[in-house]
């Protein structure tokens, strides 16, 4: 297995960067760039964002021609549902795409992966007072979480290394947990996501040479809810390893949702629809008040570890205590980080910060 791992990892790294490059390289001949005219754009420069592409291709190389089929049952299903969110992905960093489509893919891609991989959670775990749930009621919880996933991390991706963190801390939480319970081709498929996304950062440390885009970041959020519920699915019954499984994977996303909920709950409470893009998520706040991209990358990785951490040592209290524990914790660290400070930047100032990285940066793509 140790050899199967090791050949897996390095194919996925090493083939993410060979993507990337040529991606890149593509990028600056076709001029498919990320232009900074959005106000609440924080980069500065033009930069590809297609780094998605290079994830997923070399993912699924890497995936297809080193995991043992037989390892993985669902396997096809869980490509088939990841094709969905590549397609929408791409098309989004291209030309742009609806969200009604967008949402209505999401839900394709959701439902395969539930419906034929049987990918789906079948217990709430003893939470809310309920245990098993019916089938039906089961593909729609499923769907609907693993929607709220993907789109959670696609909304956190804003700053450099931030969703391609999360998503690396994320995978190599899961590759340890199914490597201790004996689940061998989630493992793999954990490995191999790990090494995609480390070839990937090396493209994305600030300034980024490349943004992930919505192809990537669509596509991390789906393969960590395929993780989560795996996880919890493999912890059910009376032999499981983990006692709090529903926690602990909640853990694993816990700031990318609890930011995406108190950001459309502001938009709702100022009277706008909480789909409409805006300025006011954490990593916008750091940025306001004086953090450069690794700092704040740093601080919410760090505290989403630190979430994680938790979810593994207070696991003996249940899932109802620690789920109730760490949202009423986030909510307390949220409060604290967008009260840092009182004297914020404009965007423009933020932008004004970086002047020597964008001389910099267009001297290298050309202005």
């Amino acid at each position: 297995m140790l050899i199967i791992a090791i050949i897996l990892f390095l194919t996925a790294l090493l083939g993410t960067m060979i993507c990337i490059r040529s991606v890149i390289s593509v990028a600056r001949v076709k001029h498919l760039f990320d232009e900074p005219s959005e106000e609440r754009k924080i980069h500065i420069f033009k930069t590809p964002n297609l780094g998605g592409v290079g994830i997923y291709c070399a993912f699924l190389f890497a995936a297809a021609l080193v995991i043992p089929v037989k390892t993985l049952p669902y396997f096809h299903s869980f490509v088939s549902g990841s094709l969905i969110i590549f397609a929408i992905g791409l098309k989004d960093d291209l030309v742009g795409l609806g969200p009604t489509k967008k949402f209505l893919a999401q839900i394709a891609a959701a439902g395969i992966v539930a419906f034929l991989g049987d990918i789906r959670l079948t217990s709430f775990h003893g939470l809310f007072g309920v245990g098993e749930i019916s089938y039906p009621l089961s593909i729609l919880v499923t769907i609907l979480i693993n929607i709220f996933i993907y789109n959670a991390i696609n909304l956190i991706d804003g700053i450099d290394g931030l969703a391609g963190m999360l998503g690396l801390l994320g995978s190599a939480t899961f590759a340890i947990c199914f490597y201790l319970m004996g689940s061998i081709g989630d493992c793999f498929l954990a490995i191999a996501f790990s090494g995609a996304m480390i070839g990937f950062l090396y493209y994305n440390v600030s300034p980024a040479k490349t943004f992930m885009g919505d192809t990537g970041s669509l596509f991390t959020g789906f393969i960590l809810s395929v993780f989560c519920t795996r996880f919890v699915e493999l912890n059910k019954g009376a032999s499981h390893l983990f006692n709090a499984a529903p926690a602990i994977a909640f853990s694993t996303i816990l700031v990318p949702v609890v930011d995406t909920v108190r950001v459309f709950i502001f938009r709702i409470l100022r009277g706008r629809s909480p789909f409409v893009a805006d300025s006011n998520h954490l990593h916008h706040r750091f940025l306001n008040n004086g953090y450069t991209h690794m700092q704040t990358t740093a601080v919410l990785v760090g505290t989403n570890a630190a979430f994680i951490a938790t979810g593994f040592l207070l696991q003996g209290i249940g899932n109802a205590q620690l789920i109730s524990f760490m949202v009423f914790l986030a909510i307390m660290i949220n409060f604290f980080f967008w009260n840092l400070s009182k004297k914020d930047k404009t965007a423009g100032e933020v932008k004004s910060i970086q002047q020597g990285e964008k001389l910099i940066e267009e001297q290298k793509w050309g202005s």
